[in-house]
């Protein structure tokens, strides 16, 4: 038989709001506990984009910036996770490196290209490729850090 917990985790992936409610109701010790990943049920709620039954976990005392135990990323680092997979930024991530690229500040250049290195083919937020902006400011390491094939970015992390 499935334990509790294991059902509230089912649950909150597959985003069944009378399922996760009925449970917490009964085991609400269980809205801080965590499965093998460290995750807590906010997790797979918000990676799965369950907003009412991620919105109900945090009524109910859900810790909304637990980190898992894994990568320590909160629920809302998961919640963007799949977008990421896909090269997906944030406003300001892409803001922050544009700005970097302009002050002509090569390591935060690097440090951003290591850790997302789709930005060598991305756009700022109005649609300029960033090799172009780059090029623009005649900054020659920041320009041949948009070289194809150039890796002196620094070893890559993830979130």
């Amino acid at each position: 038989m499935v334990d509790e917990f294991a059902r509230l985790i089912d649950a909150a992936k597959r985003g069944a709001v009378a399922d996760v409610e009925a449970i917490v109701h009964h085991h609400p010790e269980f809205l801080t506990r965590r499965d093998e990943a460290g995750a807590t049920a906010l997790h797979y709620a918000a990676l799965g984009g369950h907003r009412d039954v991620a919105r109900l976990l945090v009524e109910h005392g859900a810790d909304i910036n637990a980190a898992d135990g894994k990568f320590g990323a909160t629920p809302a680092g998961w919640a963007i996770e799949y977008l990421r997979e896909m090269g997906g930024l944030l406003g300001i991530e892409l803001d922050d490196f544009a700005n970097a690229i302009k002050r002509g500040d090569a390591d935060w250049v690097k440090r951003f290209l290591a850790r997302f290195p789709g930005l060598r083919h991305a756009r700022d937020i109005h649609g300029k490729p960033f090799e172009t902006l780059a090029a623009e400011v005649g900054n020659d390491e920041i320009a041949s850090l948009f070289l194809s094939g150039n890796d002196d970015s620094g070893p890559g992390f993830q979130e």
